[in-house]
């Protein structure tokens, strides 16, 4: 099965994570390129 995620912040990222590890096929979708998002400097 093919999931759609749209936004690539911390709760977007780990549910494609996890939803990925469950066998699905995953992609993510935001409007950055995930260089900026709210965990990036931690």
């Amino acid at each position: 099965m093919r999931v759609t995620i749209i936004g690539g912040g911390i709760i977007g990222l780990s549910s494609a994570w996890y939803l990925k590890s469950a066998g699905f096929e995953v992609e993510v979708i935001d409007q950055n390129d995930f260089s900026n998002n709210c965990s990036y400097g931690n």
